[in-house]
């Protein structure tokens, strides 16, 4: 595995093309002060070692030392031992619901903000705990496999978006039979759950058989319903920037309403518990309470436990460039340069 010790050093290579364009912008004047005080035709006979394009050949490979350098302080290591070890916890399935109704704005900021916000927070409790991610809407896909890595799992929660998937919908049984394959080999577990958090809005009454054939295998499946019984318009944002509502096919705004029979019918066939949102909690902290009370799953964790510098690899490119950039000449050279860098 290769990692930086201090990859904010990379921020400096943003600077490379600034380099550039001063660069351009000095040889230009620099010709045009010339020009202003010698005939364009006479300058290679007054100023016959005058060489632009050894100074941008200079130019380029500073830049590229530069680069070399820049890599070199952030240090690029390389994991060289894998350390393998014994945990205990449980194997946790988040499913959330990403279709357009999720951005209606009844939970502060809006229903998909809040619940991203808190499954932030869910896994900064997480100990020894397994985690991974289903998103539905129309469809339902697995965005992260289950897994260990929690700041893995805190990336791709902030990347998500409605516009992840364009099949409008809410595919709560297919996000539920996604989540259950992910766990993987089923025999032993011991704790396995399902959180589902969404609106609810699902016609799909199938949702409940699926779920009671899950629970069966014994998974447990939480839901957690977002948004208000009364409804709320939903928001679309216009490339102009103006905010409208969406509207049905006879010109009336459409509301999107919380559907609390079907997540709490879920909730019960799963074993599970169903709690409703509001704008202080999303009710995840008294799920991980009750999943916390669970038998553990003992499963083996693999790490990388020593990591080597490599920066001096990229220190030494950066020496060698820079040894032959000072062997470039600026002026022409009618024997070192002619015929040792640019020919004729």
């Amino acid at each position: 595995m290769i990692r930086t010790e201090y990859p904010q050093a990379l921020y400096l290579l943003i600077l490379i093309p600034i380099f550039f364009i001063i660069h351009y912008i000095y040889i230009k004047k620099k010709k045009k002060r010339l020009q202003s005080f010698i005939d364009k035709g006479l300058i290679d006979i007054i100023v016959p070692e005058l060489s632009y394009g050894k100074k941008w050949t200079k130019f380029i490979l500073l830049n590229i030392a530069y680069f070399f350098i820049v890599v070199a302080i952030a240090n690029p290591q390389i994991g060289t031992s894998i350390e393998k070890s014994e945990r205990k916890g449980t194997d946790l399935m988040i499913c959330l619901d990403i279709s357009n109704s999720m951005l209606a704005e009844d939970i502060k900021p809006n229903r998909i903000s809040r619940a991203k916000q808190s499954l932030k927070n869910l896994i900064n409790q997480l100990s020894n705990d397994r985690i991974g991610i289903v998103i539905f809407a129309g469809g339902a896909y697995v965005q992260l496999p289950i897994t260990n890595d929690y700041g893995a799992a805190k990336t791709f929660i902030d990347i998500i978006d409605p516009s992840m998937i364009s099949n409008q919908g809410t595919a709560i049984g297919e996000a539920l039979e996604k989540a259950n394959e992910s766990f993987g080999e089923k025999n032993n577990k011991k704790s396995r759950s399902i959180i589902l958090i969404s609106d609810g809005e699902d016609n799909e009454q199938e949702a409940i058989s699926i779920a009671k054939q899950i629970a069966k295998e014994g998974v447990v499946i939480n839901t957690i319903g977002l948004g208000l019984p009364e409804g709320a318009l939903i928001p679309i944002a216009k490339k102009s920037g103006k905010l409208e509502y969406k509207k049905s096919e006879d010109g009336s705004y459409v509301m999107t309403k919380l559907n609390e029979e079907l997540l709490k019918d879920i909730a019960g066939v799963g074993n599970g518990v169903y709690i409703r949102a509001n704008n202080a909690s999303i009710g995840l902290d008294n799920i991980l309470a009750r999943i916390n009370k669970m038998e553990k799953n003992e499963y083996q964790a693999v790490a990388y436990k020593d990591y080597e510098n490599r920066f001096y690899i990229f220190a030494f490119i950066a020496l060698l460039i820079l040894v032959v950039e000072f062997l470039i000449f600026e002026k022409k050279n009618k024997y070192i340069n002619r015929r040792f860098f640019f020919g004729k």
